[in-house]
């Protein structure tokens, strides 16, 4: 087959059409749902958008696509473009700066599973129909050779005619461009896949910045030995739950069958710092506040793990997930993904069902020694393979979506596969509470849950979880709280039921955690605060910055 000739400057912007065309289903569908079509102003600031767009991305190519990196730079685009319009378009997944450094992550925890988890029939048909089909065509073309200064000018030609169409679609409309842009800057998101490339842009940039000395926080950390007993605590870090679906939160589901029979369990519907877990775990333990954070700042400095252990308690880290983003560096921690036994009566999909990390329970909170501390960070309900993330008999809601994709399945079957996972994780929790139970005639005991973050099932075509907190709904942001608390550790630190309830009704957020456990173990630390604290004298919810 003969090739078609054409000149590079054409081949960069038929190439930037495409992409922003092909991949602006998500977008169209919210312009048409708030623009009115019918208007000068409204087509104005369609096409005024769309020129934007191509112009970005023209620009990008310009400045990458060169030599003869020209055509695999253009495929490399358009592959990335079908995946980013895939996600963003069927999902709802926004590609800002915390999503690529979640990616990122993963790929350096070589978590190979979650990974493939993405990987569906419709992703691939997408991917292949609007990214390897327009790359396979490029191949097609010829691509005309020019001296340097006629590229270098024709390319420039090309940009300023673009920019001069630009300027023609929007100064006519300027005031109702700029207005309609400030009033929906949400829909910047959808831009398929300009905001994608930006956001890739920022963190390269971003990444340059010199890695700040690591600070100790409270070295000199020491516990009070108020109590003649023994302390020993469990805090459970939950993944992807989401506080509206737990019955103890009201769900007419009974998704709590076990943790509802008991009288001395205390739910609160809380508040997570962020909406995934690169962001919100070492924000769970660090001793900034949520306005104060960032995941690099909690990286170089102590937190509440290194100032317990400071103090004297032994903390041990456990975990079922990907890792503990850097937040059980300096303390004993055992990653049970790291080396899977697939002949474990636990395995499942590539790593275990959370009751592996009850295996050894028995031996870490009878070990002899001082006050200990076992942080289990859980796989819960991590999607989109929720049905994967419990034992077949916790199958209670049928019927369940077994796809990798959600899009496949009902929302009926979707939130069924859902709501198993939190039944599965209310009978972990309960087990945990049993065997802190059995040993508080000779300890003080506590059980502290919190999710990272929470989870959207479908609603306004919304899946997993991820988007930017200022835009990002409930159901990513509201976690569950759950607390047990044995009677002695009640007595020892004077908490009474008025304080039990005044959680239970409060907001708490990730922002209370690291004081909460301070407390629960007496440490005296200059960090600490007991306002913050949600068992102190005067406990009080997280700071208005962590709320919705």
């Amino acid at each position: 087959m003969s090739k078609i000739r054409l000149s590079s400057w054409l081949v960069l912007l038929i190439a930037s059409i495409f992409m922003v065309l092909a991949n602006s289903t998500g977008l169209l569908a919210s312009l048409l749902d708030t623009l009115d079509l019918s208007t000068g102003n409204g087509i104005g600031f369609l096409v005024t958008l769309c020129l934007l767009a191509v112009l970005v991305v023209y620009l990008l190519l310009q400045l990458t696509a060169v030599g003869r990196l020209q055509k695999p730079v253009i495929a490399l685009f358009l592959l990335g473009s079908a995946v980013f319009g895939y996600f963003a378009n069927q999902m709802g997944v926004v590609f800002d700066e915390d999503m690529f450094l979640n990616m990122a992550a993963t790929v350096a925890d070589r978590n190979a599973a979650e990974a493939g988890e993405l990987l569906s029939v419709p992703m691939l048909g997408y991917v292949l129909l609007v990214g390897v089909l327009p790359a396979t065509l490029l191949m097609l073309v010829e691509i005309r050779k020019q001296t340097a200064i006629r590229e270098v000018g024709s390319r420039l030609l090309a940009f300023v005619v673009l920019t001069a169409c630009l300027a023609t679609v929007s100064l006519p409309s300027y005031k109702y461009v700029s207005y309609f842009a400030v009033e929906h800057r949400d829909l910047r998101f959808k831009v398929i896949p300009v905001y994608p490339l930006l956001s890739l842009v920022r963190v390269v940039r971003d990444q340059t910045h010199e890695i700040p000395a690591f600070r100790a926080i409270d070295s000199d950390a020491t516990q009070r030995h108020a109590a003649n007993r023994r302390s020993i605590g469990i805090m459970v870090v939950g993944e992807t739950a989401r506080a509206d679906h737990f019955s103890l939160d009201h769900y007419p589901v009974v998704t709590n069958p076990e943790l509802q029979r008991r009288d001395d369990v205390v739910f609160a519907h809380g508040v997570a710092c962020g909406t995934s877990t690169l962001y919100s775990v070492p924000c769970m333990f660090s001793m900034r506040d949520h306005d104060h954070y960032t995941p690099e700042l909690a990286e170089s400095e102590s937190n509440v793990l290194d100032i317990l252990t400071a103090a004297g308690v032994h903390v041990v880290w456990i975990d079922n997930n990907s890792t503990c983003k850097h937040v059980c560096d300096r303390v004993d921690n055992i990653n049970l993904r790291q080396s899977v036994d697939e002949s474990s009566p636990y395995y499942s999909d590539g790593g275990y069902y959370d009751d592996a990390m009850l295996d050894d329970l028995d031996a870490y909170l009878d070990a002899p020694g001082p006050d200990t501390l076992l942080v289990l960070h859980m796989l819960g309900s991590h999607g989109p393979a929720y049905s994967r993330r419990y034992p077949a008999e916790f199958t209670k809601f049928t019927p369940v979506c077994d796809k990798m994709s959600p899009k496949e399945c009902s929302d009926t079957e979707v939130i069924n596969a859902y709501d198993n996972t939190i039944a599965y994780t209310d009978r972990f929790l309960n087990r945990l509470i049993e065997a802190l139970q059995a040993r508080q005639q000779n300890a003080n005991a506590f059980l502290f849950y919190a999710s990272d973050h929470g989870e959207s099932l479908g609603e306004n075509g919304v899946y997993l979880h991820g988007l930017p907190r200022s835009v990002a709904p409930a159901a990513q942001t509201e976690v569950p709280f759950i607390v047990w608390l044995s009677e002695s550790m009640r007595s020892a630190h004077h908490i009474s039921k008025a304080e039990i309830r005044a959680f239970a009704e409060s907001r708490p957020s990730h922002d209370n955690i690291s004081h909460t456990l301070l407390g629960l173990f007496d440490v005296e630390a200059h960090s600490y605060d007991p306002t913050m604290d949600l068992f102190a004298a005067t406990p009080r919810s997280g700071s208005s910055s962590a709320g919705p």
